[in-house]
């Protein structure tokens, strides 16, 4: 399999889809471990779909399963490195993750 960082938007596109895919069966099937694997596959693909062009230092952003707003500190590569309001501890996120923070 090739690294995502080499991969055409197309090539991601359909790696989304066949992840998402085997997401929705082993969520079905209540296989959780390999559920959260696949899931972390598919933001990382996502990720480098994206890229950071659309994400902005300084923004806030909501990451799943975080219910405080994600400030951007700086990127490297495709992760997002910041902090979650009243923390001092960076912490990174692929950018495939955030959403924009509606808070």
């Amino acid at each position: 399999m090739r690294l995502y960082s080499q991969m055409t938007l197309a090539e991601l596109q359909e790696e989304m889809e066949r992840l998402r895919s085997q997401a929705e069966e082993k969520k079905k099937a209540g296989d959780e471990s390999q559920f959260g694997i696949i899931q972390q596959k598919y933001f990382m693909a996502k990720s480098y779909y994206l890229g950071t062009d659309e994400f902005r230092i300084g923004g806030k952003y909501s990451v799943p399963e975080h219910d405080q707003p994600f400030t951007i500190d700086y990127f490297n590569g495709v992760f997002a490195w910041g902090r979650f309001p009243g923390s001092d501890e960076q912490t990174g996120f692929p950018v495939g993750m955030l959403d924009d923070w509606f808070g």
